[in-house]
């Protein structure tokens, strides 16, 4: 179990919440939603901020713009095998193919990839590097209607600690096994 406690925003003055405490139950993945404007995304970088450090846990986090984190030269075989040995190499093709990756794809800077492409390659990057928690904001937004059922049946067979802000229906019901609801009072189960 993992808990983070007393987390709370104010806003020009105003509090968008106050007082969330929250546990999460490995296996599970849990899907924030609300209204625009409620906190969620800021909620989820507090407790991206309160993991992150964790010796006791290897969480990975995944901001809705995650665009900064690949750039550079390297193609999405070099991020996902840095080595370079041939049987790192093999594992990254056969893990981007299963991603529906083209074979030109990864041998393109990742950086000049579809939104879609870069946040499957920072989720493969973040599972390899043995994240047994993923804190993920809007992971399904830029995907395309052919990889969204990919990405979506990989996290839901994910077996760590799954922890997401969506507007994705499908990803909710899907993937999620709780879904809390952000408002001025915290965080309650949705209904």
């Amino acid at each position: 179990m993992i808990t983070v406690t007393d987390l709370s925003l104010n806003y020009s003055g105003a509090p968008l919440f106050s007082h969330v405490d929250l546990q999460f139950l490995r296996g599970n993945c849990y899907g924030i939603i609300g209204a625009n404007g409620t906190g969620k995304s800021t909620l989820l970088k507090l407790v991206a901020d309160e993991l992150l450090p964790r010796q006791d846990i290897r969480a990975a986090y995944m901001p809705q713009d995650y665009g900064d984190l690949l750039l550079g030269d390297k193609t999405p075989v070099e991020v996902l095998a840095p080595s370079g040995h041939k049987d790192d190499i093999t594992r990254a093709r056969t893990l981007l193919g299963n991603m529906k990756y083209k074979a030109e794809e990864m041998e393109h800077p990742a950086a000049g990839l579809s939104g879609g492409q870069r946040a499957k390659l920072l989720f493969l990057s973040m599972v390899l590097n043995g994240a047994n928690v993923l804190v993920l904001d809007e992971p399904t937004r830029n995907f395309s209607p052919l990889s969204a059922p990919v990405i979506r049946r990989v996290l839901a067979d994910f077996p760590g600690v799954l922890i997401s802000v969506s507007h994705d229906r499908l990803y909710l019901e899907q993937v999620c096994t709780r879904v809390l609801e952000l408002g001025p009072d915290g965080l309650k189960e949705a209904t």
